[in-house]
This record gives structure tokens, C-alpha cells and sequence, in this order.
């Protein structure tokens, strides 16, 4: 017959393979990511088709980690900073997913347009933009792997410069709307906001496990 503390033991183990399996999943995720950075930055159409085909598996793995996610929560009745690190991991796996659909959407309008245009200041934004929005995913990615409950305190500060790139890089858009044309535009102005998206879902990743951590989110409203 199994003891209290073989249970607790047991139970204890299934936390801990989540927590892995969310790490796993964000480290596939951010590779991806960074992927997609590169297909942009670089002109890379012929890796297109290998970021949409690495989302695949990217999204099996989160179905999967929903569900046992779920089935902890009903069969376990978790109590404390237990449920809260399973409520946090239903968001975070949230947060992963969309971000992972967020990299195959960039690479999609790089290759509609067939390449983004050839410009210094746009190139030098762009490669900015992806690098510092890779660098929030990294970062909420590494909350998850360490329980670092100050990585999401500091992630709305570290997330400004993304902010601030985005920002310069839909001005600089709008100031050469002339040379390279409405439809490069538009998709220069959705490959901004995907990669401002994917930076604040890593925000969100990071203050997730500080809720988790501390029990309360890093702006009091937790």
C-alpha cells in the first residue's frame, strides 16, 4: 500500500515534470523564434518552410502538457503555492503557443513579400527588434527553469527597449513609405508588432512565475 509520503513524493514528481516539460516547450519555442529573426534579417526564404514545420511539434507538445496540466488540477486538488504554479503554467503554456504561432506569422509575411526590402536604418531596427524580443523570451524561459521570481519584477524595465525599437522601426517605416512601397509597409508594420508581441508574452511568461513564486504579480494585482 502506498504511504502519504510515497504519494507526496509521487505528486511532487509530477510538479517537477512540468516544470521541465515548460521549459522544454519555451526552449523550442524561443529557438524558433530566433529562427524566424533570422529568416527575416537575413533574407532566408528557403528556411521558411522549416519554422512553420518546427511549430508542429511545438504545438503537439502543448496540447499534451494542457492536459496533464488539467488532470493534476482536477485529481490532485493542489493547495498553496502548488496551485498557483499550476494556474501560472496553463497561462504560460498560453503564452508559449501563441508565441510560437507569433514566429511562423513573421516568417509568412517575409516570404509574401519575397524578402524584406534592402534598407540601412530599416535593417539596423529590424535586426534590433528581433534580437531584443528574442532576448525577453530567453529571459522568461529561464524564469521558468529557475523560479526566479525577480526575472519577472524586473521584466516590464527590461521589455522597454523593445518598446522603444518598435516604435523607431514603424517611424522609419512610414518615412520611407515612398521608396519601398504600401505593401512592404504593411508587412514591415506586422512583422513589428509580432515581434513586440512575442517580447510581451515573455513579460508575461516571467511575471507568471513570480505570481507563482511570491503569490502576488509584480504590479500588486495578483
Amino acid at each position: 500500500m502506498e504511504s502519504a509520503f510515497d504519494t507526496r513524493h509521487h505528486y511532487d514528481d509530477e510538479l517537477d515534470d512540468i516544470r521541465a516539460a515548460l521549459v522544454e516547450l519555451g526552449s523550442m519555442v524561443a529557438a524558433n523564434i530566433r529562427r524566424a529573426g533570422v529568416v527575416v534579417t537575413e533574407g532566408r526564404l528557403n528556411e521558411v518552410d522549416a519554422v512553420i514545420g518546427a511549430d508542429r511539434p511545438i504545438n503537439a507538445r502543448y496540447h499534451d502538457l494542457e492536459e496533464k496540466v488539467f488532470t493534476i488540477l482536477a485529481l490532485q486538488q493542489p493547495v498553496a503555492s502548488d496551485l498557483r504554479f499550476l494556474v501560472a503554467a496553463t497561462r504560460i503554456l498560453y503564452e508559449m503557443e501563441r508565441s510560437g504561432d507569433l514566429a511562423v506569422n513573421i516568417v509568412k509575411q517575409v516570404r509574401r513579400l519575397d524578402g524584406v526590402p534592402t534598407d540601412l536604418r530599416l535593417d539596423g531596427l529590424v535586426l534590433r527588434l528581433s534580437d531584443a524580443s528574442a532576448r525577453m523570451f530567453d529571459h522568461a524561459v529561464e524564469a521558468v527553469a529557475t523560479m526566479n521570481a525577480a526575472i519577472g519584477i524586473g521584466a516590464e524595465q527590461e521589455d522597454e527597449e523593445t518598446d522603444t525599437v518598435t516604435g523607431d522601426l514603424f517611424t522609419a517605416v512610414t518615412e520611407r513609405q515612398d521608396a519601398i512601397g504600401l505593401e512592404a509597409c504593411v508587412a514591415l508594420f506586422y512583422i513589428g508588432r509580432f515581434f513586440e508581441r512575442i517580447a510581451d508574452h515573455g513579460v508575461n511568461i516571467a511575471q507568471h512565475i513570480t505570481f507563482a513564486v511570491t503569490g502576488e504579480f509584480p504590479d500588486g494585482d495578483g
